[in-house]
């Protein structure tokens, strides 16, 4: 007796869960989740607007090629929803709506306009969960000055990236103190004041990681952070001009930090003779004025 094999169609993609497809799409970019997948079908469409796609907003990688109004991420929005004026303000506004509150991870390029108030009011206001936050160099003034407002936005924040430090930096660590328990990561560079160092050690007592590369940092500053921030596991001041990669006292300060780096730091004077401060105040360095 003969028998015949039935052959049974693999559902096509577009019939898939919306769960599994999510969770295939976990592998593509936010510019595919954004400008491709989403028209392909349907489905495709909801698993693309799954909010668990958008918590971690990454815009930094590759940031100068990807939001130029002439690059393919424009074209793209161009070709398929007929998207005549490019910008990232735009694309931030998209990926946030997308996250619906969600987003717990946020790194800002450094190619938004100055001043960027409307940026931060939206980050403001539609990510109150977010726990890590990488902000853009060069802040403007008016920018700096409104950091420590939005700060109590973010009561889950834990990690703060700022390129360059603020001038508002001690008002700052107040406002991280008061209004996130679990404040425990900074990474930050620029000329470490008294006021700055007090700061770090009266207010963010509880840090676990700590990174200051390329920054003024004098051996009195540095002394007085280690001893503030006793709970530091990671702590990170490579290339830095004010104090000796080689100090007995900050080697020993240092000794019961798990991951404990200053290497390439110097003193001015073992800089060389002919080399003013402007000399290496580069992409290395920081302006300590």
């Amino acid at each position: 007796m003969e028998t015949t094999a039935v052959l049974t169609a693999a559902p096509a993609w577009g019939e898939m869960e919306t769960d599994c497809l999510a969770h295939v799409f976990r592998r593509l970019s936010l510019d595919d989740l954004a400008a491709a997948a989403p028209l392909v079908c349907r489905g495709w469409r909801r698993a693309a607007a799954d909010t668990s796609l958008w918590r971690a907003l990454d815009l930094r990688h590759d940031h100068v090629a990807r939001f130029m109004p002439w690059g393919a991420l424009a074209a793209a929005f161009a070709r398929r929803y007929g998207v005549n004026r490019f910008t990232f303000a735009g694309f931030l506004t998209l990926c946030l709506a997308r996250a619906a509150g969600s987003a717990s991870s946020l790194a800002l390029p450094p190619l938004l306009s100055s001043p960027i108030a409307a940026e931060l009011d939206r980050v403001a206001n539609d990510c109150p969960r977010l726990r890590r936050l990488a902000l853009p160099p060069l802040l403007s003034a008016a920018d700096e000055a409104r950091l420590p407002d939005l700060v109590p936005r973010w009561p889950l924040l834990q990690h703060l990236e700022l390129e360059s430090k603020p001038s508002s930096f001690p008002t700052l660590a107040a406002q991280l103190r008061t209004h996130c328990p679990g404040f425990s990561g900074l990474k930050t560079s620029g000329s470490i004041k008294p006021e700055d160092a007090a700061a770090m050690a009266a207010s963010l007592p509880r840090l676990r990681s700590l990174c200051l590369d390329s920054s003024y940092l004098p051996k009195q500053e540095l002394l007085a952070i280690l001893a503030g921030c006793k709970q530091l596991v990671e702590f990170s001041a490579r290339n830095c001009v004010g104090f000796n990669e080689k100090d007995e006292e900050v080697i020993g300060r240092g000794a019961g930090i798990d991951r404990f780096d200053i290497g390439g730091s110097r003193f001015v004077d073992d800089l060389h003779d002919d080399m003013m401060m402007d000399d290496f105040c580069d992409s290395s360095y920081v302006d300590v004025m």
